[in-house]
């Protein structure tokens, strides 16, 4: 069953008002779909998102959006949320969920099929775009599940990789095979028209000197100018801003600057809401208890103040620029205590974890040290996880605890344990022993949690044992039945 709110904007494609058709961009597109990878690069805050998404609608194609984030290290994460993405398509069967059997050594196989059966869902010409590829830490398995994916695009079907930097090395032989083409930071960069154009449609009153200061300052940098037109708007603030060296710095500087220009309940939303990734209205109102909280995104949306709007229906679904979310969550940092942080931080999880997003509850939880809830969502979400195959991602939230706290909570040994017995026995049979342990050290014992681990302890490797190993599996076996 999908869980409520399950990808909330992860599948869905964003949507900005009052873009530029960019149509040299477009070309440039147009041309890189005749390959079967179009890889998208450029510093943040230079358009990469919104060009995209901008030429799908120009393109009109049959497309499928898919947003990558850190969670997609766990592979089965990955392949859990875009067999969602393609239940709403409402065609065929449920794609399958990768079994950790699969992770053994058929992880490849399972790939090619699964990628196989979601593009033949598809209309040629598709395109499926890959976005915010550079969340995906470097070490996954991730990079080969797209290798093997990338390689299995049809005629008439294209990947649109947006990510920061170059293809990993695991794609190198797309690259090499000219398979793969990249539009990177000098064709994204705005030209002097593209920039005259954006100027003028949010400030008809800017005449040739004032624009050519923006396009010295800017350099085609998007944001920078989007930020700087907001500036401008008190006479002579274009001159006052400073260098854009580091484009960083001035985002800060300028955003501050908006941010301070706005109503005291703006302000109130912006920091209560930016410890989520993403948020509707209602989830908005609970965290700030304003009624006007969905009216308040809707105009931040539709005046451009750096709130993408990532899906329109069943609801609106909002989302923060990167780097404006950067700057909120410094605010915090800045002018909240401790304490009040972590309530923030608290309150922002548990309005994650009703929405479905269970994995930024769970982050949200361990940042702001509620421990007791951590072991809460580990209890009530282990299982459907392990049915789904996420078993790694399970692995890792047991491993987040501290060692003093996980050893108060013998259920977090237990799960760590149910994680590991498939694709490391060894590693689970320690845990389960380590589980069953803690569940006897309590006062009193919990037998439940004794039996389970007792009972499911991982069998060891035929071998030759030492009379010593027979001792200890024979006084395990006989504590077993004693509980059971």
């Amino acid at each position: 069953m999908r869980p409520k709110g399950a990808a909330l904007g992860k599948v869905s494609r964003p949507s900005l008002p009052g873009i530029l058709r960019r149509k040299r961009l477009f070309a440039l597109l147009d041309a890189a779909r005749e390959r079967p990878v179009a890889w998208v690069a450029g510093p943040p805050g230079c358009g990469k998102t919104t060009a995209v998404a901008s030429y799908l609608d120009h393109a009109g194609i049959d497309c499928l959006w898919y947003q990558l984030d850190e969670g997609d290290a766990d592979v089965a994460t990955f392949f859990y949320y875009l067999g969602l993405a393609a239940a709403e398509r409402g065609k065929g069967a449920p794609l399958p969920l990768l079994a950790p059997e699969y992770h053994a050594g058929g992880l490849g196989v399972f790939t090619r099929r699964y990628f196989q059966s979601l593009y033949a869902r598809m209309k040629p010409p598709f395109a499926i775009v890959f976005d915010g590829y550079y969340d995906v830490p470097a070490f996954s398995q991730f990079h080969t599940v797209m290798r093997e994916a990338l390689a299995e695009l049809p005629r008439g079907g294209c990947a649109i990789v947006v990510s920061r930097g170059d293809p990993p090395p695991e794609l190198a032989r797309l690259r090499a095979s000219r398979s793969l083409g990249v539009i990177g930071w000098d064709e994204l960069r705005l030209t002097r028209e593209e920039t005259d154009s954006i100027a003028r449609q949010r400030r008809p009153d800017l005449k040739g000197a004032a624009l050519e200061q923006l396009y010295a300052r800017t350099q085609g940098w998007a944001a920078g100018l989007v930020l700087m037109l907001e500036q401008a708007k008190t006479p002579g603030a274009i001159a006052e801003a400073p260098d854009l060296a580091t484009s960083q710095v001035v985002f800060d500087y300028l955003a501050g600057e908006i941010f301070q220009k706005t109503d005291g309940g703006t302000q109130e939303l912006l920091l209560r809401t930016a410890c989520l990734s993403q948020m509707t209205a209602e989830m908005a109102e609970t965290l700030t208890g304003d009624p006007r909280a969905g009216r308040i995104l809707a105009d931040l949306h539709r005046n451009n103040y750096f709130v993408t709007l990532r899906q329109a229906r069943p609801e609106p679904v909002y989302q923060y620029h990167p780097m404006f979310r950067e700057f909120l969550l410094a605010r915090i940092q800045e002018t909240l205590p401790k304490e009040r942080r972590r309530q923030v931080q608290k309150a922002a999880a548990d309005a994650m974890e009703h929405a479905g997003q269970t994995e930024e509850a769970f982050a949200l939880y361990r940042e702001s040290h509620q421990w007791e809830e951590m072991v809460r969502t580990i209890g009530a979400h282990a299982e459907a996880m392990l049915a789904q195959g996420r078993g790694e991602t399970l692995a890792r939230w047991a491993e987040d605890f501290p060692p003093e706290v996980r050893d108060r909570h013998p259920w977090v040994a237990y799960w760590a344990a149910e994680s590991q017995a498939q694709l490391a026995p060894r590693e689970g049979r320690v845990l389960y022993e380590k589980a069953y342990e803690l569940f006897r050290a309590q006062s009193p014992a919990d037998l439940t949690g004794m039996a389970l681990a007792a009972s499911r302890k991982a069998p060891r490797h035929a071998r030759a044992h030492s009379s010593q190993s027979d001792d200890a599996d024979f006084h395990w076996a006989f504590s077993c039945r004693a509980i059971l």
